[in-house]
C-alpha cells in the first residue's frame, strides 16, 4: 500500500476492514483484492469523490456476505445444504456455480447478492438485517446507473452512508458469534486430541489453520481470545494443560498483533 495514503482518514475503512480475513492462504488473493480496493476507497475519499469511495465500501461489504457464507458452510454444513436449495446462479452461469461444494468465496459472486442473504437466517439473523443487506445492494445499485447525478456529494452523506454498511457487518458478526464460538470449541478439542499431529506448538497451528486456512478476522479472532476454556477444562480434565497454552497462545497472538 502506498505511504502517502492515510487509511484512518477515511470514516469507518478500519473498523469495516477488522471484520475482513487477516491473512487468508489461497490461490485466489483475497487479501492483495481487500488492499486494492482499501487503496481505491481511501484516494477517491481524499480526492472527494465520495460517491466512488462508496462503491469500493461496497465491494469490502460483499467480500464480507461471501466470506461469511462460506464460514457458514464450513461450520454447519448440514444447515447450509437444507438452506442453499433456492440458490440460483445468474442466467448463463449455471454450469459455474457450484454452491454445494464452494471452494473460493468469490463463487457466490455468480448468484444475485440480495439471494446469498438468505442464508444468514442458519444464524438467527434478523428478517429486517437480512432485508438490510437487500436494500443496501439496491442503494448501490440506483448509484450505479448512469443518472447524470451523484448522490455522495459531502463527507458527510458518505459517513451516514457507510454507516449503514458497517452497522450490518455488525449485527451480522454478532449473529456468527454462537458459530464462531462451536467452531472454536471443536478446534480446542482437535487440537488436544491430537489430530494436528504436524503442529508441536499452538502459535502455528492459530497462524495456519485458524488465520490463513478457515480466514479468521480480527474481530472472530477475538471472539476466539474472549471464549473461556474453563467448561471444556472441567469436561475434559485431561486437555487442561494443553488447553490454557492455546488459550495463552491465541491472547499473546492478539497482542503482539496490536488487536487488544
Amino acid at each position: 500500500m502506498s505511504d502517502t495514503i492515510d487509511y484512518t482518514e477515511v470514516p469507518y475503512l478500519q473498523d469495516i476492514l477488522n471484520f475482513l480475513p487477516i491473512d487468508p492462504d489461497d490461490e485466489e488473493d483475497v487479501i492483495g483484492y481487500i488492499e486494492n480496493i482499501s487503496k481505491l476507497v481511501a484516494v477517491n475519499y481524499k480526492y472527494g469523490q465520495y460517491q466512488f469511495a462508496y462503491f469500493g465500501i461496497h465491494l469490502l461489504y460483499m467480500t464480507y456476505i461471501y466470506c461469511t457464507a462460506w464460514k457458514i458452510a464450513q461450520i454447519e454444513p448440514e444447515r447450509y445444504k437444507d438452506a442453499i436449495v433456492f440458490a440460483r446462479s445468474y442466467s448463463g452461469r449455471e454450469k459455474d456455480l457450484k454452491i454445494e461444494d464452494v471452494e473460493s468465496i468469490f463463487s457466490y459472486s455468480l448468484m444475485p447478492e440480495k439471494d446469498i442473504a438468505k442464508l444468514f437466517s442458519i444464524i438467527d439473523l434478523d428478517k429486517s438485517q437480512i432485508t438490510r443487506v437487500s436494500n443496501l445492494v439496491d442503494t448501490r445499485n440506483e448509484m450505479a446507473h448512469a443518472s447524470g447525478k451523484f448522490e455522495i456529494l459531502t463527507s458527510d452523506s458518505f459517513d451516514a452512508t457507510v454507516n449503514s454498511v458497517y452497522a450490518s457487518m455488525n449485527n451480522i458478526h454478532k449473529s456468527m458469534d454462537k458459530l464462531i464460538r462451536k467452531w472454536y470449541k471443536q478446534v480446542l478439542l482437535s487440537f488436544c486430541a491430537g489430530e494436528y499431529k504436524e503442529y508441536d506448538v499452538p502459535k502455528d497451528f492459530i497462524t495456519e489453520q485458524m488465520i490463513q486456512t478457515f480466514k479468521l478476522s480480527t474481530n472472530e479472532l477475538l471472539v476466539c481470545n474472549e471464549m473461556s476454556v474453563s467448561s471444556l477444562i472441567t469436561a475434559h480434565r485431561g486437555y487442561q494443560t494443553k488447553l490454557k497454552e492455546f488459550k495463552k497462545a491465541v491472547s499473546n497472538h492478539c497482542q503482539e498483533m496490536g488487536y487488544i
